[in-house]
């Protein structure tokens, strides 16, 4: 399995939707590569599934820069008789850099959701 690492600003607030027993926090993040007039922009579609996902989601608000870690996917589709593509990231674990419409601290050690870093138990949220 591959892991993607990425950092990027969210577009949007996360949104918690249910499927079928689970709940998944649903976002995407504008991830920046190079500089000047060569800069580009992919926006990078999330899904943190689980109770981890649901207990963070009120912190991923628009304009949060977050870091994302997980399982990468391309989902391709037709639209208007062209082949688009679209980079989906099912996470395994993020972290909180900042920004966003919250101003609210968050304790450090609730900074990290990476498995292995923090047991869900101990999520303040």
């Amino acid at each position: 399995m591959a892991v993607l690492s990425a950092t990027g600003r969210l577009g949007r607030d996360a949104e918690i939707r249910t499927v079928g027993q689970n709940k998944v926090a649903s976002f995407s993040i504008a991830v920046d590569q190079g500089w000047g007039d060569k800069k580009t922009t992919i926006w990078i579609d999330c899904a943190f599934w689980g109770q981890r996902g649901e207990k963070i989601a009120p912190y991923l608000t628009k304009g949060a820069v977050v870091e994302v870690y997980g399982e990468p996917s391309i989902r391709t589709y037709e639209s208007k008789g062209a082949t688009k593509a679209v980079m989906q990231v099912r996470v395994d674990g993020l972290k909180l850099h900042g920004g966003g419409k919250r101003d609210e601290p968050v304790a450090d050690n609730a900074r990290s959701t990476s498995r292995g870093d923090v047991d869900e138990d101990q999520i303040p949220f």
